[in-house]
């Protein structure tokens, strides 16, 4: 790493140049004296300018402080600095010093790496931009420190990716001393007659310094270059040609031109070519060649680099150069990384490493923006996380020729990589376009706020299972899977699920549907010929009064015969109470639940006849048996060895039982939470949990997506997208629809902010990578009821002011239901909240925050912390609700990423 120049001497100064680089860095690290206006060396000489009222002797005094003890020659003739001679005798290599004393002038700052002249503020940024790219378009840069390390390919594949979503792409090969897309065009014989080289000397040869002549020219010419929606300007002509280019792009910075004229002018280029994207492919490496591109704002810059040490070191220290002098702002267009020739299992905490420091580069990029009072953690996390292309062995010897290169791209699914990167550079498509109708014709003000007030009401009724009605709902690859794997006989089996998972909602829904065969119907599974009545056992105690009327007409239809009366839930619960004040072997408490299950059909049976009651009722009828609310039937679980051995047997010896009935004609479906299944079982859980997996009521990203879009379709407030087109829209379509929601970005289209589906799923997701259901509808209530009276944002319906705020009352929510769900967990969250506020940092290590390794170790079990070396994270969805703040850099995805990992393991 670079010395600090605030305490360093350079080490040697053999020329001028390394006295003009020395004092250009102090400039550079605002280490100049406010009455130093400029320095310049040369090589006969070093001129200094300051102000009027400074001495010469302090001039001269500042100068030896930052070149060293003796550096500086008084003799009788003018001052000079000391330049290194051959060590051990003395230097009479001087470079005179001038000093004049002047008033500071204007100054033209430029975009190159090295400017002209060293003056004060060359410790500032670069002059802004005033305004945006001409005619909407957008540019994409691709840099790379080192050669070789993919960066074209990744460049043609994005080019490839945008030009698949329907925009039109100028692809443009930069990298005016080792041409690589220029190869591949050459090698595919497509005729050449424009190029990049051309349109600089077209730019350069201007006599008014407008662009116009090499737009038309570069317009009439590039379309005869193109493949499908990409058109291509290559490098040069002729590749026969290897000298160095006779312009540069720097030679474009001339007074009578805008200093960012280059973009400027290749924006025009690209709207006359009716191209809305231009994606360059620069020159690797610190030249000037890239510098006027790389150094405009509104560019977005792709940094591609390896694992390796050198591309890594040189890629970081680069871009925070970058974000020293040309800062994203506000509307400008955030960096981003792409990591590639990895090794996936191998080089696993290289990635991670070198994603934490370049992600820590992005993030001095980007200009600090006023929030007013919100949190950013999240949007400053999803903005700067790193794109992973690992290593392929087929990239290695690329073909000769364009055609073969895309499609040697598309094989290894290297567009699909870059989705992110190409949604956010493509034209929004006409789908996208007409996804609300209602809402790209800016819905009234009234219209709006209604549509919000229907999602919050919705929203919040279906937060909890026991205010659901028979309303629809979305069915997940879980239910899919239950009712697929039970086409033909009865399901016994359990159905795993964290509180608010969605466990009391679905059985709920299963009861509305009657038979088995019904709730095939609803959840969309053909081919389901088990024609058996549904019947509830225990449900929970919770429900409103009309769903329980409603179970109790599903369970008089499921009875054994027309005038039998099912057990009413009060009497099943006394049975269970009952035996629980006696010591029962597990035989006994398997018919003790065997009983509930007849009674509930309206058999009169008991413990000591129920088995023999219940293969009667098999040879003639079969039944499906649901159970929940199993916690609220066993509260003492915890502590109490009757009531874990009680559910043990239900678990096991009960399923068991009903398995050996010759020809299955009973089913029994047990609704349960995981932490009681671990309390019961406590040898093998794991391999007990493993068994019913498939059934787990937990939700992977894009069922999380699909949920959001159905609770605002259900709640009439997307009036637009039917309910099959959300059950049947493929997992890319789904950020596309949920746009009119909560917008393309937490903040406009074209801004540097997150995009909103990423943020939201980053925001909700705990440490063990879950998103639980009930989180997701209770942020939909509170971010559409903070919606409601906004007026700004027209365009969708959860602002995301409203959005980020959210988070907090559903970070609250989730710390009392895992709390209710866990005590033991729950004890630990009420310490982390009693801290007092300055230890409420992360990371933390055990010590700050009082607990033991054992008791953290628990909290990593349930998702609430992540252990990365000494330090512990907590997830935004745990963070919010126990007032933790962030210190440095958030690592919110990154920590997400290293869970996936450690899981996959």
């Amino acid at each position: 790493m670079m010395p600090d120049v605030t305490d360093s001497v350079p080490e040697h100064i053999y020329t001028w140049v390394d006295v003009d680089a020395h004092l250009e860095k102090l400039a550079l690290y605002k280490r100049w004296p406010e009455w130093l206006h400029e320095c310049d060396a040369f090589w006969d000489g070093l001129e200094v300018t300051v102000a009027p009222a400074v001495s010469a002797e302090e001039v001269l005094r500042w100068l030896g402080e930052r070149f060293g003890v003796g550096s500086i020659v008084r003799d009788e003739g003018p001052p000079a600095l000391r330049l290194d001679d051959i060590p051990g005798r003395p230097s009479q290599r001087l470079l005179p010093i001038t000093i004049n004393h002047r008033e500071p002038e204007a100054h033209r700052r430029e975009p190159r790496w090295r400017e002209r002249r060293i003056v004060r503020s060359l410790g500032e940024p670069l002059p802004p931009p005033e305004s945006h790219l001409p005619h909407g378009v957008r540019i994409a840069a691709f840099h790379s420190y080192k050669g070789g390390v993919g960066r074209t390919l990744h460049a043609i594949a994005l080019a490839d990716a945008v030009a698949r979503k329907g925009g039109r792409v100028l692809l443009i090969d930069a990298d005016l001393e080792a041409p690589g897309i220029t190869w591949m065009l050459a090698g595919h014989g497509k005729r050449v007659d424009f190029s990049y080289e051309d349109f600089l000397a077209l730019l350069h040869a201007s006599a008014d310094g407008r662009p116009d002549e090499a737009v038309s020219l570069g317009a009439a010419y590039l379309p005869n270059q193109a493949f499908d929606n990409v058109i291509v300007m290559p490098t040069r002509r002729s590749l026969a040609d290897i000298a160095p280019p006779k312009i540069e792009p720097t030679d474009l910075l001339t007074a009578d031109r805008p200093i960012y004229y280059l973009t400027e002018s290749l924006a025009e280029l690209a709207a006359a070519l009716h191209a809305s994207t231009v994606l360059i492919d620069l020159r690797a490496g610190g030249s000037e060649l890239s510098a006027p591109i790389l150094l405009d704002p509104r560019v977005q810059r792709v940094f591609v680099t390896t694992v390796s040490e050198q591309s890594l070191h040189g890629t970081e220290r680069l871009i925070r150069e970058l974000g020293r002098r040309a800062p994203s702002r506000k509307g400008d267009p955030a960096s981003a990384i792409i990591i590639t020739q990895f090794r996936e299992q191998a080089d696993r905490s290289l990635v991670i490493e070198a994603a934490a420091r370049l992600r820590d580069a992005i993030a001095t990029t980007l200009q600090p923006e006023p929030n007013e009072g919100e949190d950013m953690t999240v949007d400053n996390d999803v903005v700067v996380e790193p794109t992973l292309s690992a290593f392929q062995d087929h990239l290695l010897a690329l073909p000769a020729n364009w055609d073969a290169v895309i499609a040697l791209a598309r094989r290894q699914q290297l567009p699909q990589l870059l989705e992110t990167l190409a949604e956010d550079l493509a034209s929004p498509p006409a789908a996208a376009e007409s996804a609300d109708e209602s809402f790209q014709q800016k819905s009234s003000e009234d219209e709006l706020a209604q549509r919000r007030e229907r999602l919050e009401t919705f929203a919040r009724r279906l937060a909890y299972a026991e205010t659901a009605d028979s309303t629809g709902f979305l069915p997940t690859e879980s239910l899919r899977n239950l009712l697929t794997s039970h086409r033909t006989e009865p399901p016994l089996c359990v159905v795993v699920g964290a509180k608010g998972s969605g466990k009391t909602f679905t059985q709920v829904q299963m009861c509305f549907r009657e038979t088995w065969q019904g709730y095939a119907e609803a959840v969309g599974v053909d081919n389901v010929t088990l024609d058996a009545r549904l019947a509830p056992v225990f449900v929970s105690r919770h429900l409103q009064d009309r769903t329980s009327e409603r179970i109790r007409e599903v369970q008089k239809l499921a009875c054994a015969s027309p005038g039998a009366e099912p057990a009413s839930q009060l009497e099943l619960r006394d049975l269970i109470d009952t035996s629980l004040r006696s010591p029962l072997s597990d035989l006994e408490w398997r018919r003790v639940w065997l009983t509930c299950m007849a009674r509930a059909v309206g058999i009169e049976a008991s413990p000591e006849d129920v088995e023999e009651r219940l293969v009667d009722f098999s040879r003639t009828s079969t039944r499906i048996f649901l159970i929940d609310g199993l916690e609220d039937l066993l509260q003492e679980f915890v502590r109490n060895d009757a009531q874990r051995q009680a559910l043990r047997v239900l678990l096991v010896d009960c399923l068991e039982w009903l398995r050996s009935l010759r020809g299955r004609p009973l089913g029994l479906i047990i609704f349960i939470r995981r932490d009681l299944v671990q309390a019961a079982i406590k040898q093998n859980s794991a391999q007990f949990l493993a068994r019913y997996r498939d059934y787990e009521l937990k939700w992977n990203p894009a069922e999380a997506l699909r949920l959001t879009l159905w609770v605002t379709q259900q709640a009439k407030a997307l009036s637009q997208v039917a309910s099959k087109a959300i059950r049947q829209a493929r997992d890319e379509d789904l950020s596309r629809l949920l746009i009119p929601v909560w917008g393309e970005k937490m903040g406009s289209p074209r801004s540097r902010e997150a995009r909103s589906d990423r943020w939201f799923l980053a925001a909700l997701s705990d440490f063990n990578g879950q998103i639980q259901a009930r989180d997701i509808v209770t942020f939909l209530a509170e971010s559409a009821a903070g919606s409601v009276s906004d007026t700004r944002y027209t365009d969708r319906l959860l602002i995301p002011s409203a959005m980020r705020n959210a988070l907090v009352t559903c970070s609250k929510e989730k710390i009392r239901a895992i709390s209710e769900e866990s005590p033991q967990v729950g004890e630990l969250l009420k310490r982390l909240d009693a801290l007092e506020a300055d230890k409420k940092r992360i990371p933390f290590s055990p010590n700050s925050v009082g607990l033991s390794s054992e008791e953290l170790e628990i909290l990593a079990s349930n998702g609430v912390v992540f252990r990365e070396e000494d330090q512990y994270w907590i997830p935004e969805i745990f963070r919010h609700g126990l007032a933790f703040k962030v210190v440095g850099r958030p690592k919110i995805l990154a920590i997400a990423n290293q869970v996936r990992q450690r899981n996959f393991d």
